[in-house]
């Protein structure tokens, strides 16, 4: 009976860690303006470390946009990432409606974007 139990849990484990190999993420830079979602996972980094001046705080803005007309509203759903660390979100965002989100000078950022209709995104930092 342990064996079972064992053999099964490796499985479920195995299984799982296949699925997330599975799914990468597409990394592009920031700023990126008008950029063709393909994949459900989507992901937008700053190339370097922000090293700018002692400004404290930053906003990063996310758009989607779409020439679909369908009666469905179109959305996305963002994480904000610091360091490749999922560090706030889940945010649902509709089309054209920005998210603007405060950052700030101590780390690398970015988002990762799931939508499942065909999008434009822009992604960039104030």
């Amino acid at each position: 009976m342990k064996k079972i139990i064992l053999i099964t849990s490796l499985f479920v484990l195995f299984a799982g860690l296949n699925g997330l190999f599975a799914q990468q993420i597409q990394i592009n830079p920031i700023p990126r303006f008008n950029y063709q979602l393909t994949a459900l996972n989507t992901g937008f980094q700053e190339a370097i470390k922000y090293t700018g001046t002692n400004r404290e705080k930053r906003d990063m803005d996310v758009v989607i946009s779409s020439s679909s007309v369908s009666v469905i509203p179109v959305f996305a759903t963002v994480w904000v990432v610091k360091n490749n660390v999922i560090f706030n979100g889940p945010y649902t965002i509709f089309m054209n409606e920005p998210l603007i989100v405060p950052i700030d000078n101590s780390g690398r950022w970015g988002v990762i974007i799931r939508c499942d209709w065909s999008v434009l995104a822009s992604v960039w930092i104030d």
